[in-house]
């Protein structure tokens, strides 16, 4: 497989039981119009979004998350996206157990315009950086705006199309 392949498998977008992004349409300019799903991060409370994944066609390397995002209003600062990652191995992580998630994370300038997408990466070491994660597992990488670090000072939502990760 070559480096840089895509290997992050979506199976399905979840929400948290509490504090988490809520499900928006951020409506397109053409006629007829296009209703892009977003999912909302609030400015002022911390949320989260999960993603149930499978590893596929993992060689052992490292993996960068891309998260296409755009403002809902703001056209300046910046915001904090932060992934955490929870393997589910075989017949050794009870999911009714609590789990502590480690975050990478990157802080990210808002586009020049509301409704221009920016494309900020995050990047995870093999091994424990990622949970310990395998190929052919599924596992969920959960995502969050940390509004209480000092780099994000975007006011507004900040509106998240997805998650996509490639190994590197």
């Amino acid at each position: 497989m070559a480096s840089g392949d895509p290997v992050v498998q979506v199976l399905e977008i979840m929400t948290p039981g509490t504090t988490y992004a809520q499900v928006d349409i951020r409506p397109g300019g053409s006629s007829p119009t296009e209703q892009t799903v977003v999912w909302d991060f609030d400015t002022s409370t911390v949320e989260y979004l999960d993603f149930l994944c499978r590893l596929t066609k993992y060689a052992g390397g490292g993996l960068t998350f891309t998260l296409p995002w755009m403002a809902s209003t703001a056209t300046s600062n910046q915001v904090r996206w932060e992934i955490g990652i929870r393997a589910m191995p075989d017949d050794a992580e009870d999911m009714d157990a609590s789990h502590t998630y480690d975050y990478n994370g990157v802080s990210d300038t808002c586009a020049s315009a509301s409704g221009e997408v920016s494309y900020p990466t995050i990047t995870f070491t093999n091994g424990t950086d990622m949970d310990s994660w395998a190929n052919d597992e599924m596992g969920i990488v959960r995502v969050r705006r940390l509004t209480s670090h000092t780099d994000d000072t975007m006011t507004g939502d900040a509106e998240l199309l997805g998650l996509f990760g490639k190994e590197t």
